[in-house]
């Protein structure tokens, strides 16, 4: 990929025709991203989770309609399920089996759907779910399965205690998946992490993957530290805009530079972790040190979330 620059122009172009409804138009955006070598992992964190975070944000404030917002999705789903298949072609199998799921209740599934597709990508068989399982068939699907890992997505705060009673359900199976957990209900501080009795807790795509290979002992092989500051840009500015704060409002509050916080969101900033933490701070995510998000100690993640 070229300049920061060219991804701005990249990703108004995807959210500009995701507003008009015209996925051919997006379809050609996300071509040129790939045209100017944006692999397709970053497509998907750089421009579609990117622009999905853009016109949820503009829904949320009013700006646009519901049904807008819904016609945007359907059409990154579609385009996801296209390079889904692209990736198809490439992936080498690892041998290992996830069930991947939005919570009981949470209708939102382009979260799940990401990690499911990166799984996929990365070697993994995956059963998507699709929509929210009641937790009773989620267990009785996962029992006649050879599962290795049960991903769950909760995106709403509210629907947490769903996620740890299907959490428990699926640890009395004998014997039971490794379960992963991750979302956007994460990030809001309204959730104690250590509470939830999983195996692990993931908030980004990137951080997924490398969780659920280190669940089923798979140690080769890991993301790059450029996917890694993308990743943890595009957590930022969603995080900031639900939040109803400018760059400079952010810069502010934490005591950094605005242009900075610019390049960090376009994941082209290195980031100390003294600056992750005034960030976390600055943005009351209620992240620890040392949690799962950040692990200082990992070096994979000496940069990043």
């Amino acid at each position: 990929m070229g300049t920061s620059q060219d991804l701005e122009i990249l990703r108004n172009r995807y959210v500009a025709a995701l507003l008009g409804g015209d996925a051919d138009k997006a379809r050609r955006a996300v071509s040129d991203a790939q045209n100017r070598g944006l692999e397709i992992q970053a497509v998907y964190v750089d421009l579609l989770a990117y622009s999905q975070s853009v016109i949820g944000q503009m829904w949320h404030d009013g700006e646009i309609n519901i049904g807008v917002e819904h016609l945007g999705t359907v059409i990154t789903l579609e385009i996801m399920s296209e390079l889904r298949a692209q990736a198809s072609t490439m992936r080498k199998s690892n041998g290992f089996r996830a069930v991947v799921v939005p919570v009981e209740g949470d209708t939102h599934m382009v979260g799940s759907r990401m990690l499911s597709d990166f799984l996929i990508i990365d070697g993994w068989e995956v059963d998507f779910m699709g929509g929210p399982t009641p937790g009773k068939d989620l267990v009785e699907f996962v029992k006649n399965r050879s599962v290795d890992m049960v991903g769950i997505s909760v995106t709403i705060p509210t629907y947490i205690n769903n996620a740890k009673s299907i959490i428990r359900a699926l640890k009395s199976i004998s014997p039971s998946p490794k379960i992963l957990i991750g979302g956007l209900a994460l990030t809001s501080g309204e959730v104690e992490l250590n509470s939830l009795n999983c195996d692990a807790v993931a908030l980004n795509i990137f951080e997924g993957v490398t969780q659920a290979r280190s669940l089923v002992g798979i140690t080769d092989g890991g993301f790059t530290l450029e996917e890694h500051l993308a990743a943890l840009g595009s957590r930022i500015r969603a995080a900031r805009l639900e939040k109803q704060m400018t760059q400079q409002d952010l810069a502010n509050a934490s005591e950094l530079d605005r242009t900075y916080i610019s390049a960090l969101e376009q994941g082209k900033q290195n980031v100390t972790f003294g600056a992750v933490l005034r960030i976390y701070k600055a943005l009351n995510l209620g992240l620890k040190p040392g949690g799962r998000w950040f692990d200082p100690s990992h070096p994979d993640q000496q940069s990043s979330l």
